[in-house]
């Protein structure tokens, strides 16, 4: 079995697809250092807008600030974190669920998610039943190298001690940075009383998004997993195609299940891979215009008969190449129907590393079918059974009736 490498998914790549999918993605873009007023880009008339929130209209708004922060009994909230609430009010008032507020922390983990690779040292980060947060190195990686050992007990990290509130999710931020940079670690072994401190140089760390092998059971069939769409994508399945080929490969299933989506221009680059030219999807935005994305240029697949595997979390850029090639005839839908997220949302990263998601279009399918809460049912719909792999099976079944 030919898997792409999966220690660096693990361990510090502990954002899970909750929060992968709450991203919006079908993202057309990631807005950094612009030099531009962050909220000025997303609306047309900004500052008339602007203008208006100097009247007495957002009087209100000061006035329940001041009152909560003179009558409250009890500890009060920061500035940073009423400031946070406030504008995550304004965008829950837009009613969709696609438009939101993210702060710094889980922005950054949502970059690295999407450009595939972060700065690390290689270690899965657990919370165990005591409380104790435990560190297990990965195998040549940087906390390895450095001596950490499985089952370690993490103290500090750097100036900051490890709190019994923190998430494994919150230390993983702590640790996670800079390239080259190093990270000093406190650590307590064992049953021995002194702690140890580590200082360990983080080093890029890649979080692969594509998984393949041959089919044992089955003799010239291909398999692909892909679970995310990110800068990564595309390349990883060249990789992989170039090295089914090489196993002799002659059918190929794509499994696209619980993948809840990411990078618009991945799913554009991953459908061009197995589409010769033509339409991708149609983009329409709000002022009545259209944009189309075609197929682009890149390697292309060998010309094998297809299966896509989708389900219930199959969901935005995952939806895009699952309908383009159910649309265009290159590939048959099996399993159940898909999620039904057909908005594209941009993302505007503000001054102090936080972002607004911004649903901005919706798409539709290369026959002009529309997502957005219908999702694509499938050609063939079969559910997944507890002890076996219906869907899986009906693919090959479907492959070799074809070969047939």
């Amino acid at each position: 079995m030919q898997l792409l490498r999966t220690l660096s998914i693990a361990g510090l790549v502990l954002a899970t697809i909750a929060l992968i999918f709450l991203a919006g993605f079908g993202t057309h873009a990631l807005i950094t250092g612009s030099g531009r007023d962050p909220l000025s880009v997303a609306s047309v008339g900004f500052a008339e807008t602007q203008a208006d929130l100097q009247d007495t209209d957002f009087d209100v708004f000061w006035e329940a600030w001041h009152i909560l922060q003179r009558d409250f009994f009890g500890d009060q909230p920061d500035t940073q974190h009423r400031t946070y609430g406030a504008i995550q009010g304004l965008a829950q008032e837009y009613e969709d669920p696609y438009t939101y507020f993210i702060e710094p922390q889980p922005r950054q983990r949502e970059r690295e998610e999407l450009s595939g690779e972060f700065g690390g040292i290689g270690a899965w980060v657990t919370r165990d039943e005591s409380g104790n947060i435990r560190l297990d190195p990965m195998p040549d990686r940087p906390a390895d190298r450095a001596g950490i050992e499985k089952e370690d007990i993490l103290v500090s990290v750097d100036d900051t001690t490890i709190q019994p509130d923190m998430t494994a999710d919150d230390v993983v931020a702590l640790i996670r940075g800079p390239v080259g940079e190093q990270v000093s670690l406190q650590i307590r072994r064992g049953d021995e009383p002194a702690l140890l401190t580590m200082a360990i140089a983080r080093e890029r760390l890649e979080t692969p998004s594509v998984e393949w092998r041959m089919l044992e059971e089955v003799p010239q069939v291909g398999y692909v997993a892909i679970s995310l769409f990110s800068d990564r994508t595309a390349n990883e399945l060249d990789q992989a195609l170039t090295e089914l080929r090489d196993q002799e490969a002659r059918h190929l299933i794509v499994d696209l299940r619980n993948n809840s989506g990411g990078l618009l221009q991945a799913s554009v680059d991953v459908a061009s891979r197995f589409l010769k030219d033509g339409v991708v999807l149609f983009e329409h935005h709000s002022d009545g215009s259209e944009q189309t994305f075609r197929v682009s240029g890149g390697n292309k697949a060998p010309n094998w008969p297809m299966a896509i595997l989708v389900d219930g979390a199959t969901a935005s850029a995952a939806e895009i190449v699952a309908g383009a090639l159910q649309d265009r005839a290159r590939a048959k839908l099996i399993g159940e129907k898909t999620f039904g997220k057909g908005s594209v949302q941009l993302v505007h990263d503000l001054s102090d590393g936080s972002s607004i998601h911004v649903t901005v279009a919706r798409w539709l399918t290369p026959n002009g079918h529309e997502i957005n809460e219908i999702g694509l049912t499938p050609d063939l719909e079969v559910s997944h059974e507890d002890e076996r792999d219906a869907p899986l099976e009906e693919a090959i079944k479907h492959l070799l009736n074809q070969q047939g």
